[in-house]
This record gives structure tokens, sequence and C-alpha cells, in this order.
């Protein structure tokens, strides 16, 4: 219990003299996390009205499918991710991680 409390006032000591490093730490996770909305949103809110709008032959299979992953734990797609992407995984030739 002794180490959460000093790490815990350690935390609030770099917060009220407004460390710079800290700033540049949370800045480039805000500037990542903002990217990573803009780019789903341009690809997901035309994906998701052309599913509402269009009518066509496999709209029911493909409305299941994305239900179907809507349901899974963000752990188990950022691991999923993370194979992928990895040295081992199929992607991991590009060098991405």
């Amino acid at each position: 219990m002794g180490d959460f409390r000093e790490a815990t006032w350690i935390a609030l000591g770099l917060l009220a003299r407004f460390d710079v490093t800290l700033g540049s730490i949370v800045g480039l996770s805000l500037a990542v996390s903002l990217a990573a909305v803009v780019i789903a949103a341009c690809v997901g809110l035309p994906a998701g009205v052309a599913l509402a709008i269009c009518r066509f032959k496999s709209r029911r299979i493909i409305v299941l499918l994305v239900n179907a992953l809507l349901g899974l734990p963000p752990v188990v797609v950022g691991l999923a991710t993370y194979l992928m992407l990895s040295p081992a995984g199929p992607l991991g030739r590009f060098g991405l991680l």
C-alpha cells in the first residue's frame, strides 16, 4: 500500500508542477487518439450509412457480422492486431510495429 501512496503523491506532484515531460506524453497520447478517431470516423461513418441505406443481396449477413464484431472485447481486438503486425505475423515483414 505504501508504494501506491508514494506513486500517487509523485503523480500529483508532476501534475501540480506542470511537468514538461508529462505534458509532452499526454499531448502525444491525445494526438494519437484523435488521429485514430478521425481515421475510424472517415471509414466507419460512410460504411455505416451505406449499410443502413443501401439494399443489397448479402446485407443481412454483413449486419449480423458487424453486430457480432461489436461484441468483441477491445483487448481481443488489440491482441489480434498486435499478432498480425508482430514480426512473426502476416504483416510483420512491413515493420509497422
